[in-house]
C-alpha cells in the first residue's frame, strides 16, 4: 500500500518516524521541482538514502530542509544498499537542528521577527509556566523561553510530531476539532496546541500547577501568538 502526498502538509519526521517505529521496510521517494531525496527504511532503521548531490545521512539532511514538494512512501521495498548506520532518532534530531539553521541563514518573515521573542518572554512572565516555544506547523522553532539545559530545536521536533499524530487521532476517532494535547510526567506536564494557522505554541508546566489555569493560560498564550504572527 502507498502513501503519496505534499510536504508542506506534512512534517518529513512524522514519515521517519511512522515507517521506524513499526519497524516497516519502504521506500520514501520526495520531489521537489528538480531534485529528488530516496530514503529506505528496513526493521526500524534508516538503511540508505540518496540525492542528486549526496547519500547517506547527508541526503537525509537535505530532505530535512525543504519547505515543500511531493512525496511518495511504497511498502515492501528492499534497500540497494547500506549507507546508513546511525539510529533514527539521532539523525532526526540533528535533522531539525539542521533544519533550524537553514530557517535563520534564510530568514523567513516570522523567524526574522524579534517581535515573537519578545511577545513570548512577556507571556512567560505574565503565565505560570515554565517554559514557551513557538514553532511552526513543519517544526521549525521561531522563538523560545526554556528552562535549564533544554534545546528548542528537540522541543520543536517532538512537539510537532506528538501534535500532528493527536489530530489525526481526533479526526479518525470522531472527537470534532482537535484543541491541544496535554503530556502528564511525573515532575511537570507539557500542553501542546495550535496558534492560529501558521504556529504551535508548547508550554512546560511544573506538576504542581493548576490544570484549568494551565489550560486558560495556554488558550491566551496562543491567541496572542496567532494574533502577532497575522499581523507580520
Amino acid at each position: 500500500m502507498a502513501l503519496s502526498g505534499s510536504l508542506s502538509d506534512v512534517f518529513f519526521g512524522d514519515l521517519i518516524q511512522l515507517y521506524c517505529q513499526p519497524r516497516s521496510r519502504a521506500r520514501l521517494t520526495a520531489r521537489h521541482g528538480k531534485d529528488q531525496v530516496v530514503i529506505y527504511f528496513n526493521d526500524g532503521e534508516l538503511v540508505h538514502a540518496e540525492s542528486r548531490q549526496s547519500e547517506g545521512v547527508e541526503a537525509v539532511y537535505e530532505l530535512a530542509c525543504w519547505d515543500n514538494g511531493d512525496f511518495l512512501v511504497e511498502q515492501g521495498i528492499p534497500s540497494p544498499k547500506v549507507t546508513i548506520d546511525a539510529p533514527w532518532s539521532s539523525i532526526l534530531m540533528e535533522a531539525v537542528r539542521l533544519r533550524d539553521e537553514s530557517a535563520i541563514d534564510s530568514p523567513s518573515p516570522f523567524t526574522s521577527a524579534p517581535s515573537i521573542l519578545q511577545s513570548l518572554h512577556e507571556m512567560l512572565i505574565e503565565s505560570s509556566f515554565e517554559g514557551l516555544v513557538a514553532i511552526n506547523r513543519n517544526g521549525v522553532v521561531l522563538a523560545a523561553e526554556l528552562p535549564g539545559s533544554l534545546e528548542a530545536s528537540r522541543v520543536g521536533a517532538i512537539a510537532t510530531s506528538i501534535l500532528n499524530l493527536s489530530d489525526r487521532s481526533v479526526g479518525q476517532l470522531a472527537r470534532g476539532k482537535f484543541q491541544q494535547t496535554l503530556i502528564q510526567g511525573a515532575t511537570g506536564d507539557l500542553i501542546i496546541t495550535f496558534a492560529g494557522s501558521n504556529a504551535i505554541l508548547v508550554a512546560l508546566a511544573d506538576h504542581s500547577i493548576n490544570l484549568g489555569m494551565a489550560f486558560l493560560e495556554a488558550r491566551h498564550c496562543a491567541q496572542k501568538l496567532a494574533e502577532l504572527i497575522d499581523e507580520l
